[in-house]
């Protein structure tokens, strides 16, 4: 409806008789020569066009919003069929509830809606859809069509550039079908800016895959240019749905955890060895609704993402829907919650739950599957629960006595000065001597600085010395009270460093203190908290390398504090630890 304002009651700014408002910037109310003052009302098609333009970006934007008004009227079976990356023509069916004619007319007019009626529902929204802007906006900007059918009768309805050209009887069963296509063709601009078909194909399939996994009860079949790209059956659980999606085998295992605080509920799936190198493959649902928050974003990604990638991730947030703002973002994409502290408390309870399930579940008989990088054709296999039930019992933190094979079924012995390798019932499992050891120097580090505790240390029989230049040893001096914190314990003499202590299990001293050094004036880390810039350094330069020997007894003694640290499949940097091969395919690759 028209806006109701008594435009007559509202005196103008620049015209005689009005004066001018306390704060008001005169040199905006003066007229200025050779510019047109006067206010006016724009067009309808004008202001479709300046709608279209927040709402509508690109055709995963169309996607996006057919997909929610579908989901909305109860469609159980959707179909969304791109030309040309969405760019030629984007169609969408369901089997929802459809629509009369009556209800077909007003759904093309803007802010016209069902899922609201007063200010209040805003604050319990349980739709996906509710400002009323999707249908004008794609129209807008397209050339258009609705055919819709309730059940009892069917009508097509056709709009060009936002302007209503026919609305006539037409034959369709019960749900609604959305064709747009020539998308921005009234704006060549807007048209120039669209990327390549392949790149906004990728953001179609995001925004699908990221409402299939609200909801698992709702089959959905993909197709571009005349081929199906994907199907997903109604009634898969959430893994399932992402196996069959990526096409991931089913002894790839993937992990499941939950955490909360007060009423927020946080679910975390996690396929911790299939990466890729951007964060496309991660969904974060707030109430089913696909969106991007840092909040819950940047948790997951310090956790466990890496060099080597960001892992396939699903994450759901269940919270009060008046405790969640989504009419903050013209097309939806953001959220803003009421109390940030307790939805950040319950990702970081549902992260700590997910490398605990991690771990208990490599020690049940089922076993886990790692990727195998370099070694194979990128299939997987179990890992037994002997490897690990050897590593737990050998529990003494730094034993002393002889190694006697005779202690543990399977021996871990250490080859080409690099990896660690043992049996287990089912294959053989490879252990990288750097990675590991990384992974447990690093938490060694981060303990003794976060608890400021002088146990932290391992006093150096022969202390090491080494000459620094001036910058090298000022910035030492710098950074002495966390680095002592961190287990380092040095005096300087002349411009000779003498190193007395280092963390724990530290195996080259020096080097360590200069890695540190290194990290902390790069300025690529400065976004990492400082503690973690001296914990990574620490752990990559004073682990072990490839090329130290090791013995029997520190063999057993590294793969037991593997296990002992809250991640032990990967080093700080998101690199696995720890690979297998099965019997079966050493057999295959043999040729038996």
């Amino acid at each position: 409806m028209a806006d109701t304002t008594d435009l007559k009651s509202v005196a103008p700014l620049g015209r005689e008789g009005s004066s001018p408002s306390p704060g008001t910037n005169i040199s905006e109310r003066i007229p200025l020569p050779g510019l047109q003052n006067s206010i006016r009302v724009l067009s309808d098609s004008v202001i479709n066009l300046i709608s279209a333009g927040e709402v509508v970006e690109r055709p995963a934007s169309v996607v996006k919003e057919l997909l929610e008004n579908a989901l909305d009227a109860g469609a159980t079976e959707i179909t969304v069929e791109l030309e040309q990356g969405g760019r030629k023509s984007i169609t969408v069916r369901d089997n929802g509830s459809g629509m009369n004619r009556h209800d077909l007319l007003l759904s093309v007019q803007r802010h016209a809606t069902s899922k609201i009626t007063s200010r209040t529902d805003l604050d319990s929204l349980m739709t996906l859809g509710f400002r009323g802007e999707a249908l004008p906006s794609i129209a807008a900007v397209t050339h258009f069509s609705i055919l819709t059918s309730d059940g009892s009768e069917g009508w097509k309805l056709r709009m060009e550039g936002g302007e209503l050209r026919d609305v006539s009887p037409a034959a369709r069963t019960r749900g609604t079908t959305i064709t747009a296509s020539g998308l921005f063709y009234n704006q060549p601009a807007r048209r120039r800016f669209l990327r390549r078909q392949s790149t906004e194909l990728s953001w179609v399939e995001k925004y699908l895959t990221g409402c299939s996994l609200a909801r698992t009860d709702v089959s959905f079949r993909f197709i571009h240019n005349g081929r199906e790209l994907f199907y997903l059956a109604s009634g898969q659980s959430i893994p399932d749905r992402l196996r069959s999606r990526y096409g991931i085998p089913g002894e790839n295992r993937h992990v499941e955890s939950k955490g909360n605080s007060g009423e927020t509920d946080v679910s975390l799936i996690w396929f911790p060895d299939n990466r890729w190198n951007r964060k496309t493959h991660q969904y974060i649902l707030v109430n089913g609704r696909l969106v991007y928050t840092g909040l819950v974003s940047g948790p997951l990604d310090s956790m466990l993402a890496g060099p080597a990638g960001y892992p396939l991730l699903f994450c759901s947030v269940t919270l009060p829907p008046s405790e969640v703002d989504v009419n903050v973002h013209p097309a939806k994409r953001e959220v803003r919650f009421r109390e940030p502290s307790s939805v950040r408390s319950a990702v970081e309870s549902a992260l700590g739950g997910l490398l605990d399930s991690r771990k208990k579940e490599m020690l049940s008989p089922a076993g886990s599957s790692f990727r195998r990088s370099g070694i194979t054709s990128g299939k997987t296999a179990s890992l037994s629960e002997d490897l690990f039930r050897t590593a737990m019992e050998l529990q003494s933190p730094l034993p002393t006595e002889p190694y006697d094979r005779s202690e543990s079924t399977f021996p871990i012995v250490q080859i080409g000065k690099a990896y660690l390798v043992t049996s287990t019932d089912t294959g053989i499992a490879l252990i990288d001597q750097h990675a590991a050891h990384e992974r447990i120097l690093f938490e060694t580090v981060m303990n003794s600085i976060i608890n400021d505790s002088e146990s932290g240390q391992q006093n150096l029989l022969l202390p090491e010395n080494v000459k620094l230049d001036g910058e090298e040893l000022d910035h030492l001096e710098d950074y002495r009270a966390v680095l002592n914190r961190a287990g380092f314990e040095y005096h300087v003499e002349d411009d000779t460093l003498i190193l007395t202590a280092v963390p724990p299990g530290t195996f080259h001293g020096i080097s360590a203190l200069r890695e540190i050094l290194k990290s902390l004036q790069n300025p690529e880390n400065e976004d990492m908290p400082l503690r973690e810039r001296v914990a990574a350094a620490a752990a990559c330069a004073g682990a072990v390398k490839f090329g130290d020997s090791l013995s029997a007894v520190e063999t057993r003694h590294l793969v037991d504090q593997l296990f002992s640290t809250s991640d032990p499949f990967h080093c700080p940097h998101g690199r696995p630890t720890l690979i297998e091969i099965s019997f079966e395919d050493l057999e295959e690759r043999f040729g038996r």
